[in-house]
């Protein structure tokens, strides 16, 4: 598999992921079929990338801007950068769901930060926490 091929496949198949959180949030294979299911797939697929080009990774790839812009020129870095995003936005998409249901959060509030957790992760995570903060305050204050 080339990185483009790789890229394309993950634009498809993390899109099961955000379907399975939004349709089915409840159903029991739903956080199974996300956590150890896609985000390993993707897992694999990222080190299978790396490992490819591992012989000339230096580590100060990540040291400035300009070195991290250098090393996204090259295909197999984009694609495996891009499989890190959305794995990890998908992760935080099936932990806002987890918290969310466990602190009773509306199904419809925390589906509407999903789409936010897609596509610009850290706001979405933003979202929700603000969410949390001001659900969590208003228990406390019932109880106080």
């Amino acid at each position: 598999m080339n990185a483009s091929s790789i890229f394309s496949f993950g634009n498809t198949f993390v899109l099961l992921g955000w379907i399975l959180l939004i349709v089915l949030p409840n159903w029991k294979y739903t956080q199974v079929l996300i956590l150890h299911g896609i985000v390993v797939l993707f897992a694999i697929l990222y080190t299978y990338l790396f490992g490819k080009d591992i012989g000339s990774f230096d580590p100060n790839s990540f040291s400035t801007l300009a070195n991290v812009k250098a090393l996204f020129q090259n295909d197999d870095a984009v694609a495996a950068g891009w499989l890190h995003y959305l794995a990890f936005d998908l992760f935080v998409g099936a932990y806002v769901v987890r918290e969310s249901q466990k602190l009773g959060i509306s199904r419809w509030i925390y589906t509407l930060i999903l789409p936010f957790t897609f596509m610009f992760g850290p706001v979405g995570y933003l979202i929700f926490f603000i969410t949390k903060t001001v659900k969590t305050k208003s228990i406390a204050d019932i109880h106080s």
